[in-house]
């Protein structure tokens, strides 16, 4: 079995970037107002392409990420921190609160424990991708990079949570064929072994809940979305109005939860994941960021439809940066 690396690697970052574009036009929306305004959503893109003319900060920011490890060789947190102050001059498209307001303080000088938000949200999840990608052959140095990196903006422990669980999930799948399949089980065990034996009440609070999202992969996409849209949030933050409907909260670990899940339900066809994912209803965008990177180092660039890339502004640039990673990683790491 032989893997193109270089080609995952850019197939995760593409995959972030379609999702975060399928989704941005319907962030905020309940899944079943989403669904009533098409008969199918392939048909609905080709009709509408000019409300997919953008991605996110979901993007941006994971194109600051991997340009941080490519500068550095690797993770060096002044280069992150330079890097994610480079952003606010791209300038934003539809940032987290968390995410600005760290940043534009670290800008003006705060260090990172006064800068960093206590926001348990998934802006760090969405830009982790590279990070998964670059500490693929170290499992120690990608947990340890994931979570100093997740603090830069949030001190939250289901943010690092998160972020340390997704990108554990990329360097998984990096290794894994699609013509030949995973198991699912073992897909598990490797991702929640990730968070095992903390103490924290959070972490452990994350495990449940992955541990829940491997016991009902029998459910239906909207089944399992009213089940995991909100796993985790707590009130005040819980929407009492959205029980029983699919609206994909922006909590780290029901984002997380909801990504997973759909991404196992659509395992043999990256468009139809991506569909699902960037319609979930709620944090759209972020949710489709999240599931791309997923879905796109599983499949890889060669695998996924050329529509699909074409509809993503800078698609050659987001493609060029994962070969960049991809050269730095093998510099790095040899082959």
């Amino acid at each position: 079995m032989k893997i193109d690396y270089l080609d995952k690697f850019q197939g995760s970052l593409i995959g972030v970037g379609i999702g975060d574009t399928l989704g941005y036009p319907f962030e905020g929306i309940l899944r079943e107002e989403i669904y009533s305004k098409f008969d199918t959503f392939e048909n609905y893109i080709k009709s509408n392409r000019k409300l997919f003319n953008t991605y996110t900060d979901d993007t941006q920011l994971t194109l600051h990420t991997a340009q941080a490890l490519i500068r550095g060789n690797g993770f060096n947190i002044n280069n992150f921190i330079n890097e994610y102050i480079l952003w606010l001059d791209d300038p934003p498209i539809g940032p987290g609160y968390g995410c600005l307001s760290a940043i534009k303080k670290l800008k003006y000088g705060s260090d990172c424990k006064k800068a960093s938000s206590n926001s348990g949200g998934n802006g760090t999840i969405m830009r982790i991708s590279p990070i998964g990608l670059f500490y693929c052959r170290d499992p120690e140095g990608l947990i340890k990079t994931s979570k100093i990196s997740s603090e830069i903006t949030h001190s939250h422990p289901a943010a690092s949570a998160g972020a340390i669980v997704i990108a554990r999930a990329i360097s998984y799948l990096l290794f894994q064929d699609p013509k030949f399949g995973f198991s699912v089980e073992e897909f598990f065990n490797v991702i929640i072994s990730s968070i095992s034996g903390s103490q924290d009440s959070t972490w452990r609070e994350a495990v449940t809940i992955l541990t829940k999202v491997k016991k009902n992969l029998h459910l239906s996409i909207e089944a399992g979305l009213i089940k995991f849209s909100q796993a985790g949030v707590k009130p005040p933050y819980f929407i009492e109005d959205y029980i029983s409907k699919a609206f994909v909260h922006p909590y780290a670990l029901s984002t997380v939860a909801c990504a997973i899940f759909i991404f196992l339900k659509n395992l043999k066809s990256f468009k139809e994941c991506l569909y699902e994912l960037s319609t979930a209803g709620g944090d759209s965008d972020t949710v489709g960021s999240i599931g791309g990177s997923l879905a796109g180092v599983y499949h890889g660039l060669n695998n996924i439809p050329k529509d699909l890339v074409n509809l993503v502004r800078n698609n050659k640039k987001i493609i060029k940066t994962g070969q960049y990673l991809f050269a730095t990683f093998l510099n790095r790491y040899g082959k």
